[in-house]
């Protein structure tokens, strides 16, 4: 059997582009015919948010045109369409995504961040559920197989805040200044939502080096 090719990813569960480049990164594993083993790491788009954030101040910081804002929702409508992602910007509820994140790093050591990064995606960007709210967290913490009193206790402790911080700042010290960020065998490094074609090219590279 080859040598697995190593896959580092930093994302923020509320990051469209981290969504939208996570089901190619999984199209590009399935194509690929050797294995990928990948490592998940966290970053935080906007440490400063509010956990409760009000859609229409979130417009008009934004520049208030809404008719702008309707333009690029329609375009990730057809994005994610494309990867066959649901979707509803409408329902979408801005927040402050820190206690994500390190509900993520204690999903890791029960060996369920993969299956609750891609939950907490959906349920961001596809069912309006708020994932600032520590409640709504730990009910989609049980949907994946994690107790729920023992993720409270990790989160109510802030048992994996330097987990987070160490992620960032590795993340930083590699010169990402946004998400998604990728690092393949720890040599070649992708930005952005790459299209499906960029992984499968990085991936035989690496298991050719």
């Amino acid at each position: 059997m080859s040598k697995p090719v190593r896959v580092d990813v930093w994302s923020d569960v509320q990051c469209i582009w981290c969504y939208i480049s996570s089901a190619r990164l999984r199209t590009a594993i399935q194509q690929h015919p050797g294995p990928v083993d990948v490592t998940y790491h966290s970053f935080q788009l906007t440490p400063d948010a509010p956990l409760e954030i009000d859609r229409e101040e979130q417009i008009r910081k934004h520049g208030g045109n809404s008719a702008r804002m309707q333009q690029i929702m329609t375009q990730l409508r057809q994005l994610t369409a494309a990867e066959d992602l649901p979707y509803d910007p409408d329902r979408t509820r801005p927040t402050n995504s820190r206690m994500a994140l390190e509900l993520l790093h204690h999903a890791g050591t029960h060996g369920r961040r993969a299956e609750l990064t891609e939950r907490l995606f959906t349920a961001h960007f596809g069912e309006g559920r708020h994932i600032g709210r520590i409640d709504e967290l730990l009910a989609i913490a049980r949907e994946v197989g994690i107790d729920p009193d023992d993720a409270r206790q990790a989160l109510t402790e802030k048992r994996h805040a330097a987990g987070v911080d160490a992620d960032i700042a590795q993340a930083h010290a590699y010169g990402a200044r946004g998400v998604p960020f990728y690092i393949v065998n720890d040599t070649w490094r992708l930005s952005g939502a790459q299209p499906g074609e960029q992984f499968l090219a990085a991936f035989e590279q690496a298991a050719r080096a």
